[in-house]
């Protein structure tokens, strides 16, 4: 048992599990490519290869500007649904609808985006990421600028149903193109800031949408024109900085490990716990590169919308792989972790209007919108935290097994994150069932806000680690749960809230919360095992 998680019956080789510190004295770990500069130390997992093609190749302003332009379409994806939460009840009035009915759109188009992304997935698996992603942006810019011009409830749904096809991507894809050119010492990291991005886009457009929304000039339809501006930018952004990362890798994944002998790296002797390399794995990877390869593509060849890929697996097949991932385990814990605590924070930014703008606070439109800004100071230092601290307790691990690296270590901030968030539901429900000063909700919304941006970060970074090849499947299977989950409630949140009152709706989510996270514990002892069960079940799992 390595701290806590326990070992493998059956197989000798766990995938995920692999050596990630070089803490050999010996020759173990010679002929693997290691990180450079402070991370000289690290075995890079996956193992590149030479192809100056393969992703994890490319230079670092290339991975930079491909991330940060994805990162920035994320955080317009994050503004897209609460976009017009501050003025539900203005819009219900003017539609001459009820507050529910009007919040109830965005669940509309909520719904959406869980449905697309069961086709948006299979579709990058297939053909690339990049067409997919330029697809969904051009969409977003156009279906903004119908929203805008409606004139009637039917055609503004619509307009909304097709955002969410959109948003799709930007949801389902974006873990999948972290993995393709990160490493996994690098991911954490990168999924806290994406985090972080969707996070500013649904604590920013709130803040702002309430001004424009209670302007006399501009209006809730200004909330469609403004971000149509910014959609418009991304698009540009995405055509020229996100190439195809989409790459046959014929290189082992990771440096494995044995459960049968090893040498310590003290004494030299043999033990039984993990040798870090086996000389199967050095062949294997001097004979990859040995190989030829092309030389890397130009700017302007990567500016093709499709660069040609296309995936060996049928198109029947990919269509219908997301949904045997509905068996593995590693999904539904990160279904309760992650997709059922996003849900609950969603519907805090739904009932937001109805909290703040009743009694005891009856805060104006403006004002509900100014609510965001905890949050959003929140999401921005948890990022800080929340992706170096993941990372962080990946390398601690290894350093204190051996140098072996397991998924599960990742789960260690889970203990933050059901900490921050219970507790910032259950005193949330008692202030306000006490006519607390407004600040104190404000400052519970903003810690709970902080739990999940740490959590989901180091959810969304073991699923990649236990399912990087399928990670756009998984994400889209696990999105779609969480989007209709989060449908169901969005068509009666609002008068949960206003029949049930804070105090006991929050006290409820402050213990569906704990029950969710505290999934981890389990999955955190016997990940492993389940590691090497989907393994051992590829008709299901691996279809390539």
């Amino acid at each position: 048992m390595a701290l806590g998680v326990l070992e493998d019956r059956h197989l000798e080789h766990v995938p995920g599990t692999a050596l990630l510190e070089d803490l050999q004295t010996g020759a173990a770990a010679s002929g693997v490519k290691k990180g450079t500069g402070h991370s000289a130390h690290i075995i890079l997992v996956p193992q590149p290869s030479d192809d100056p093609r393969d992703p994890l190749n490319w230079p670092i302003w290339k991975k930079e500007a491909l991330f940060w332009s994805i990162c920035y379409s994320a955080g317009l994806v994050g503004a897209v649904g609460p976009l017009l939460a501050p003025g539900y009840v203005l819009l219900g009035q003017q539609w001459h609808v009820s507050t529910n009915t009007a919040a109830a759109t965005n669940g509309d188009t909520i719904l959406a985006l869980g449905c697309f992304m069961m086709l948006q997935a299979p579709l990058a698996v297939k053909f690339g990421r990049r067409p997919v992603f330029l697809v969904s942006m051009l969409l977003l810019f156009s279906c903004s600028i119908w929203s805008a011009v409606s004139q009637g409830l039917t055609s503004f749904l619509v307009s909304r149903v097709f955002q969410g096809f959109g948003m799709a991507s930007y949801e389902s894809l974006v873990t999948a193109t972290i993995g393709d050119i990160y490493f996994v010492h690098q991911r954490g990291f990168r999924v806290a800031i994406w985090g972080l991005a969707i996070s500013l886009g649904i604590s920013i457009a709130p803040i702002a949408n309430g001004y424009v929304i209670a302007s006399n000039t501009l209006g809730w339809r200004w909330c469609f024109w403004l971000i149509t501006i910014f959609h418009g930018i991304a698009l540009i952004l995405i055509f020229l900085l996100v190439p195809e990362t989409s790459y046959d890798r014929k290189t082992p994944e990771t440096v494995e490990t044995s459960s049968t002998a090893a040498t310590d790296e003290k004494t030299g002797e043999e033990s039984s716990e993990n040798i870090p390399v086996s000389d199967k794995d050095v062949e294997a990877v001097a004979v990859i590169q040995s190989e030829d390869y092309m030389p890397p593509k130009t700017f302007w060849q990567e500016l093709k919308p499709w660069s040609g890929y296309v995936s060996s697996v049928s198109i029947f097949e990919v269509f219908f792989r997301p949904f045997p991932f509905i068996l593995s385990p590693v999904i539904w814990f990160t279904i309760f972790s992650y997709g059922l605590t996003t849900c609950w924070l969603v519907i805090l930014s739904a009932v937001s209007s109805v909290v703040f703008g009743g009694p005891p606070y009856n805060f104006s439109t403006s004002q509900v919108g100014l609510v965001s800004i905890g949050p959003l100071v929140a999401g921005l230092i948890t990022t800080f935290i929340a992706g170096p601290l993941t990372d962080y307790s990946a390398t601690w691990f290894a350093k204190h097994n051996k140098g072996i690296y397991e998924p599960e270590s990742r789960m260690y901030v889970m203990v933050l994150m059901l900490i921050l968030e219970v507790a910032g539901f259950a005193f949330w429900a008692l202030m306000q069932s006490k006519d607390v000063h407004w600040i104190g909700p404000v400052i519970m919304y903003s810690i709970i806000n902080a739990g999940q941006g740490i959590g989901s970060t180091a959810i969304v970074t073991y699923v990649i680690d236990v399912h990087r090849k399928h990670s756009p499947e998984c994400f889209a299977l696990i999105n779609f749960i969480k989007n209709l989950i989060l449908y169901g409630f969005s068509q009666f949140s609002v008068e949960w809230v206003q029949n049930m009152g804070v105090l006991h709706t929050f006290g409820i989510l402050a213990g569906l919360t704990a029950l969710c996270v505290l999934t981890a514990v389990p999955m955190y002892i016997f990940g492993k095992r389940v590691r090497s069960w989907i393994t051992r079940h590829p008709t299901i799992f691996d279809r390539e």
